[in-house]
């Protein structure tokens, strides 16, 4: 238990046994109050103790009243005999207990939070519910055996309610401080009012009911001569004293009225006297009330003559500054470096300050008298303002604004936000607004550029993406409800990748807006030419005659962007592939049909370039098929469903494996061994050719450190780089990092890299090439022999070794001309230092021809196919046992 429950807890039972014992002793006290015969007390002061406890502590008092009034029932036992058997006891506590819980809850239920002696309403009704809990509480105690005993019904209705009324008052009101400061206020009177209690006690002795009435002189003395709570006191203790001496001052044999009549004459006397003290106490309330009102009201009298007269000090003072005011209002206005104009509700100009006469070049002598909305707006905005002006001045608002252009006195067109202001006027005759100017002709020229940024194409000066959905949502909808086509074309620039790179970004920029003025050319001023982002541009047809109308508009771009263009880096022509869909037709929004636009296109691109491709319904299910192969290639990947198959490169002269291939094969559950053939394209266009890529890297890698140890001697691998991975700006770093993780030797490891995705070598491409050579690996021209890179070219780029065209030597064996060119190829190599390797040899005649010819290293079906990595072993195995590499011991390997 925490420490300040316990001490709470504490306090509480301490209470409850002090009250107990004040119980107790009330009890024991009121046991002497009878008459000389009369075994009943004639005032249970328990019941006053009770009701004080209620109104003081509320519900927890309960316990208190309930076990003290047991306890002074049993020291009223001791007393009497007649009131010692435990039925009576049990009617004595139930009595208590109920007087004082009715008079408590009856009180509280009309003025709850209340002193019963506040007010002289809380008091009657105080006396009127104590009067009925001591009735209701005396009814258990005067049934005897032969019913209701009227006469005992009273007399216990006395006891009980005389035990209340002389010690309550008291009790609620009466506190030591108090009480002090009365005794030294008026200690002589007090002892004197004390000393006539004691007097009129001796005579209430002798002679009681003569003497009785002499109590009220001295209850009413107290009431209107002590405090409150003093009076209160002084009156109860003359009514118990009163009582005390003049029923023990009846003669015996006395009979019961006398004992009534007597309790009855000191209880009025009590309510009487109390009656008048709380009378007193409210007149003293009114009294005092109404003292601090009159002071409150002489206090904000003052206050008032002290505004009154800084009122009129302000007044002088303002009536004094009010000439400066408007002279410095006067200053302002002209100052300002807004135009700021006053008109009337008909429109004439009567103020013009010097900012407006900088903005309309007219002088104020020569604007006032002017009609501002005639002389200074356009036609088209005369309207609103005026508008705008009749609203304010006759609809009660106080400010507005609107937007209007003017032309300036430099006969430029300005934005000029006016604020319109009412200004206040008891004659609607005079009425006015003065309208301030705010020039946001930059504002609005800087949201016409962000506006144009938003939607146009900086570039091309053609429509952006954004723009370019939102006008083919509207054309849709249009094609729908009126019941006619409309087509969305897409189209790229073939190699374009490739002229940027030859050319430079200055000249593919150059490109991109020819290609963009050309389509302009090519289509109809409501229709809309859109760049979709890098060489891909869009063009969207309205109200086009079916797949002929779209077929006429495609082919005239075709034979447009296939005319010679005169660019920065020389004459060029360019070729396109252009994807045609239709609304309604093939689709009903604009992601369907942006997307069967870019699938027809892909299929131009697929069937030769430059050509146009409709959409149909089979480019969906061969787009489904790659989305198939996409979805599988991405679960084969997490899956480890791909391998590195290796192909060996033998030593024309020794007939030693040199090299090892690396060949990409994709083991899939349901179609077997796959080639990238089919599925790069697929990586290419889903963005998972960069996975890809750094597996093949880092598995590449880490296979050829196991070579090394399987072989006994050094094997280089060889990785093939796509166009996509040689561009790539992270492909050295992926190198790099390969290498590093997996420690093989740099020189180990040789690049292919294909001739086409060389091109026409440019300042990037050998800042590649020579970033790859700084790595320490070797460079591979696959291909050599297309014809793409010129012999000046291959002596300035870092390439170790060329590999002769496939197709070349295919040629070589039906074509002499082939076959020179092929021996002409490996002597110009030769004479660049550089290794020749050919791949492709099938046939002995093949073999003995290339090592003729002087190629260095041999690579085909007549030495090994492709093997997995699984393998390797296996092979390494066999050539360490003397087994020769050769097609005819393919099967055993």
């Amino acid at each position: 238990m925490k420490p300040r429950t316990l001490v709470t807890h504490t306090a509480r039972w301490r209470d409850h046994c002090s009250d107990a014992l004040i119980f107790a002793a009330l009890g024991f006290i009121s046991a002497f109050f009878p008459a000389q015969a009369d075994p009943h007390p004639a005032a249970w002061l328990p019941l006053g103790y009770a009701i004080h406890l209620l109104f003081k502590r509320g519900p927890r008092a309960i316990p208190s009243v309930i076990a003290g009034s047991v306890l002074a029932a049993l020291a009223l036992s001791t007393r009497s005999a007649a009131e010692a058997s435990s039925i009576t006891l049990a009617f004595h506590v139930a009595a208590t207990v109920s007087a004082a819980l009715l008079t408590w809850w009856g009180f509280t239920r009309v003025y709850p939070g209340q002193s019963p002696f506040d007010r002289y309403t809380a008091y009657l009704w105080l006396v009127g519910t104590l009067t009925m809990a001591c009735f209701v509480a005396a009814l258990g105690l005067s049934v005897d055996t032969s019913g209701l005993n009227s006469a005992l019904l009273l007399q216990n209705w006395s006891i009980g309610f005389l035990g209340s009324i002389t010690l309550l008052p008291a009790l609620m009101t009466l506190r030591k401080r108090v009480f002090l400061q009365d005794c030294r206020q008026r200690g002589g009177e007090l002892t004197i009012w004390s000393a006539c209690l004691l007097f009129m006690a001796v005579l209430l002795w002798h002679d009681p009911l003569q003497t009785i009435f002499l109590l009220l002189p001295l209850m009413i003395w107290a009431a209107t001569r002590f405090g409150f709570a003093t009076a209160l006191g002084a009156i109860g203790a003359a009514g118990l004293t009163g009582l005390a001496t003049a029923l023990q001052g009846l003669p015996a044999g006395t009979n019961a009225t006398d004992h009534l009549l007597i309790q009855a004459l000191i209880a009025v006397m009590l309510i009487s006297a109390y009656y008048v003290r709380v009378l007193l106490r409210d007149r003293e309330d009114i009294e005092n009330q109404l003292e601090e009102l009159v002071a409150l009201r002489t206090r904000d009298l003052q206050h008032a003559n002290d505004e009154l007269r800084d009122e009129v000090l302000v007044r002088l003072k303002t009536e004094k500054s009010l000439s400066l005011s408007s002279r410095r209002y006067q200053e302002l206005f002209e100052a300002a470096s807004s135009p700021f104009v006053v008109i009337d509700p008909n429109f004439y100009i009567h103020q013009w300050n010097g900012a407006a006469e900088a903005l309309f070049g007219h002088s104020r002598d020569e604007a006032i008298g002017l009609n501002f909305v005639e002389a200074f707006l356009p036609a088209e905005q005369r309207d609103e303002l005026s508008w705008k002006v009749v609203k304010l001045l006759n609809s009660g608002l106080q400010q507005d604004s609107i937007e209007t252009e003017v032309r300036g006195s430099d006969h430029s067109c300005h934005h000029i936000l006016w604020n319109l202001t009412r200004m206040s006027s008891d004659d609607p005759e005079q009425a006015r607004l003065i309208m301030v100017g705010q020039d946001i002709s930059e504002i609005r020229r800087n949201q016409s550029q962000l506006h144009y940024l938003a939607h146009f194409d900086v570039l091309t000066n053609t429509a952006n993406r954004r723009l370019f959905e939102d006008r083919c949502k509207q054309a849709i909808t249009s094609a729908l409800r009126h019941g006619y086509y409309c087509a969305l074309i897409c189209l790229d620039v073939d190699h374009f990748k490739r002229i940027n790179d030859t050319l430079g970004h200055d000249a593919g920029d150059q490109l991109l807006q020819t290609i963009a003025s050309r389509l302009q050319d090519c289509v109809r001023e409501e229709d809309t030419v859109a760049r979709l982002g890098g060489d891909e541009f869009a063009v969207l047809l309205t109200q086009v005659s079916g797949a002929e109308g779209a077929e006429k508009v495609a082919r005239s771009i075709l034979h447009a962007l296939g005319q010679p263009l005169e660019l920065v880096g020389g004459d060029l022509v360019v070729t396109s592939s252009i994807g045609i869909t239709l609304a309604p037709e093939d689709g009903r929004t604009y992601e369907q049909l942006l997307k069967n636009a870019d699938m027809a296109m892909y299929r131009a691109k697929s069937s030769g370039r430059n050509t146009l491709q409709f959409f149909s319904e089979d480019m969906n299910s061969e787009m489904q098929r790659q989305t198939t192969l996409e979805r599988e290639l991405r679960e084969g990947i997490a899956l480890g469903q791909l391998d590195l198959y290796y192909q060996p490169l033998v030593s024309a002269a020794t007939g030693s494996v040199r090299d090892m291939e690396a060949l990409l094969r994709w083991h899939h559950p349901q179609n077997g061994v796959l080639t990238p053939a089919d599925f790069l394209d697929v990586a290419e266009h889903t963005g998972q050719l960069q996975a890809l890529a750094e597996w093949v890297c880092f598995n590449a890698c880490l296979q050829a450190r196991a070579m090394q140890a399987m072989s006994g001697h050094s094997i280089s691998v060889r990785i093939n780089l796509s166009s996509r991975q040689y561009y790539n700006p992270k492909l050295v770093g992926q190198l790099k990092r390969a290498l590093k993780e997996t420690r093989l030797d740099p020189a180990l490891l040789l690049i292919e890299i294909d001739e086409g995705t060389l091109g026409a070598p440019g300042a990037e491409a050998k800042n590649t090439l020579a970033e790859l050579k700084a790595l320490g690996v070797k460079l591979v021209l696959d291909k050599f022999g297309s014809g793409l890179v010129s012999l000046w070219h291959l002596r300035e780029l870092p390439f170790d070794q060329v590999k002769i065209d496939q197709k070349l030597l295919q040629l070589a064996a039906v074509d002499e001309s082939a076959a020179t060119m092929v021996h002409t190829l490996i002597n110009l190599a030769q004479q660049l230092a550089l290794t020749v390797s050919a791949t492709g040899i099938e046939t002995a005649a093949q073999e003995e021809f290339m090592r003729a010819a002087g190629c260095h290293l041999l690579q085909g079906h007549r030495f090994s196919p492709a093997i997995a990595s699984t393998q390797l072993a296996d092979l390494f195995d066999r050539l360490a046992e003397g087994y020769p590499l050769v097609a005819e011991h393919s099967d055993a390997l």
